[in-house]
């Protein structure tokens, strides 16, 4: 074998490696204790399709003037988001109070969840188009 073919074999070996590696990102969702329900599940929405993607997120939940006696409505905050998460993520770093003003929390993707969360929402489009191919003969 002469040397210029191996070079080849060897960069191409560690290109096919790079494709391999996934790249995880970590992103950041704020929140504040006296968020919106509507405004909330925007955020949660934007989450989900983090998590789908595999990325991690950090839960920051900024305290304000009296808020920051009030250490338990963001508590109870940060627990509402996870509720509308738990389907797909598991927390790694408990809610914890950073700097006086910041409650931060680590979620990440359960892979596990992630794939019975996929397969029931595959399950359910599968229903709703045979209901509507049902609806559709039943109108002819």
């Amino acid at each position: 074998m002469d040397y210029g073919k191996f070079k080849y074999d060897r960069k191409k070996k560690q290109k096919e490696i790079k494709e391999k590696q996934t790249n995880v990102q970590n992103r950041e969702v704020r929140l504040t204790p006296l968020i919106g329900e509507n405004d909330l599940m925007v955020k949660s929405k934007k989450a989900r399709e983090f998590l789908l993607k595999g990325d991690r997120i950090k839960v920051s939940l900024k305290l304000r003037g009296r808020e920051i006696g009030r250490k338990d409505l963001g508590l109870a905050t940060l627990e509402k988001f996870f509720k509308t998460l738990e389907d797909i993520a598991e927390i790694t770093k408990e809610a914890k109070l950073v700097n006086d003003r910041f409650l931060d929390m680590n979620l990440q993707p359960n892979k596990q969840k992630i794939a019975k969360y996929l397969k029931e929402l595959n399950s359910d489009k599968q229903k709703e188009a045979k209901e509507g191919e049902n609806n559709a003969k039943d109108e002819n």
